[in-house]
């Protein structure tokens, strides 16, 4: 019984499913540490900095947020979430061609001070609730 709801669910939501694509929103989401010494308003000016950039470019169709954990069992000193959304796909690479530009080498360049690296990477197609 309850593997026929399951497939019940799953064919419901498939149908349901749809409708939803034409909100679908694009989110990037990095795994990282900062290096021992830097604060969490450093790398939020940083932050501020990239962002600052794409705007000057008139480009506003990506958000930044980054998590700073308060509790987690998979997490150590230092460990943050950077997290970008975007509207659609293309916008996203218009973020990321932005971070990479020669108008972002500031902040590439306090990226490399502040942050020890990532240990992983994930793309999402989202869904806002609004």
């Amino acid at each position: 019984m309850r593997n026929a709801i399951r497939i019940l669910a799953v064919c419901i939501a498939g149908v349901m499913m749809p409708g939803y694509h034409a909100a679908a929103e694009v989110a990037e989401s990095y795994k990282c540490k900062m290096k021992t010494g830097v604060s969490r308003a450093q790398l939020a000016a940083m932050a501020e900095t990239f962002i600052g950039v794409g705007e000057a470019k008139n480009f506003t169709d990506f958000k930044l947020s980054i998590l700073f954990p308060m509790y987690s069992d998979d997490i150590s000193t230092g460990t943050f979430f950077w997290n970008g959304t975007s509207t659609t796909m293309t916008a996203l690479e218009q973020a990321i061609a932005i971070w990479e530009g020669p108008d972002n080498r500031e902040a590439q360049t306090l990226w490399l001070q502040y942050v020890e690296g990532c240990e992983s990477a994930s793309l999402y197609s989202a869904v806002p609730i609004n």
